[in-house]
């Protein structure tokens, strides 16, 4: 119960406190279930991703199609050489097209230049 003269002290959580509230780890991100809005989140945030493998299974698991998946097989290129930028002249269409459908669904560019 509230006596008086007694100071109601309010806690009004600003944005920067929600956002830390739907921030996930890279071990609940490959292996979880987190929601996608944790997901976004956790990209956006320039989530880390301590080695290049963890990236790329990131990206399978969450961004790679499996018409993608079959796509990259038939031309021969893996997502670690895109990301390093080792494909071919003519594979560079395909590489801006995936980026640009991965930047698309996570609705920010994470991907490319």
């Amino acid at each position: 119960m509230h006596e008086q003269g007694q100071d109601e002290i309010w806690f009004i959580p600003d944005a920067s406190e929600e956002r830390r509230s739907v921030m996930i780890d890279l071990d609940e991100l490959l292996n979880g279930t987190p929601s996608w809005e944790e997901v976004v989140e956790f990209w956006k945030d320039d989530g880390e991703f301590s080695e290049e493998c963890y990236l790329v299974s990131a990206i399978e698991k969450w961004l790679l199609t499996e018409d993608q998946r079959k796509t990259l097989f038939e031309a021969n290129i893996s997502i670690e050489k895109m990301l390093n930028g080792r494909y071919q002249m003519q594979q560079e269409g395909l590489v801006r097209r995936l980026y640009e459908t991965w930047n698309a669904k996570l609705g920010f560019q994470a991907f490319g230049n």
